[in-house]
């Protein structure tokens, strides 16, 4: 493992992370019903092929890097900024990737590094840490014609969804403030401040082209580009 300077917006996602990392896992199935195990899965089934060079970008806990190892029997290199997410589940983690404490503005990485890179729920973070220097990033270490396949939540597009969320966030918060962890408010804030159309146009303009897929009630979304490629639609 090693660590990159850390500005001053990535110590507080740093803190933030770090202050949340006991019920992280718990509070990520409680506001999705679950779906969060099905979305990783679609990555991992749908989108990844077998590969001996994959990033694992805000690996996290762990989990997506998994289920890469389970669906395509590759191991990723996983890269995180708060290490005390890595060390909850360190073994689980050590047997599908190797972990990396860094910054994904400033990656610690070779340029063409990857053939892949894949990533959930932490385009909420980079985005305030600067999404544009972050995307940046993984053109660089992205070798040519590599894949980058982002999942995360964002603000519903359709308005019974988004009148439903907001509801079901406010008594999360409740039980998050049960726990006296502001971060968890914060979780539930960054998914209605994340609007996909903003996700998607930064790709697209970053990277040239960007699919995008919406998952179950356009509470979730992947976003998927190829390094040099032409513009793609789906």
């Amino acid at each position: 493992m090693s660590s990159d300077k850390q500005t001053k917006p990535e110590i507080s996602i740093k803190r933030m992370f770090e202050e949340v990392t006991g019920l992280y896992d718990f509070f990520n199935d409680l506001f999705s019903f679950f779906l969060v195990r099905h979305w990783r899965r679609t990555v991992s089934r749908r989108f990844v092929r077998k590969s001996s060079r994959i990033l694992d970008l805000g690996i996290g806990t762990g989990y997506l890097s998994q289920n890469v190892h389970e669906d395509s029997g590759s191991l990723t290199v996983g890269l995180d900024i708060t290490r005390s997410m890595i060390l909850k589940r360190r073994d689980a983690i050590m047997s599908a990737s190797d972990p990396v404490i860094g910054t994904a503005a400033q990656m610690p990485f070779r340029d063409g590094s990857f053939d892949f890179i894949v990533s959930s729920f932490t385009i909420r973070s980079l985005k305030l840490a600067g999404l544009d220097s972050v995307l940046s990033e993984c053109r660089r270490v992205l070798k040519y014609s590599g894949e980058a396949v982002f999942l995360d939540t964002a603000r519903p597009r359709g308005a019974l969804s988004l009148a439903f969320f907001r509801v079901y966030f406010k008594i999360i918060n409740v039980l998050g403030a049960f726990y006296r962890k502001s971060g968890y408010a914060w979780l539930t804030k960054s998914i209605m401040d994340l609007d996909p159309d903003y996700v998607r146009m930064n790709i697209g303009r970053l990277f040239g082209n960007v699919s995008e897929y919406v998952l179950t009630g356009s509470i979730a979304y992947i976003w998927r580009s190829c390094k040099n490629a032409q513009t793609k639609s789906e």
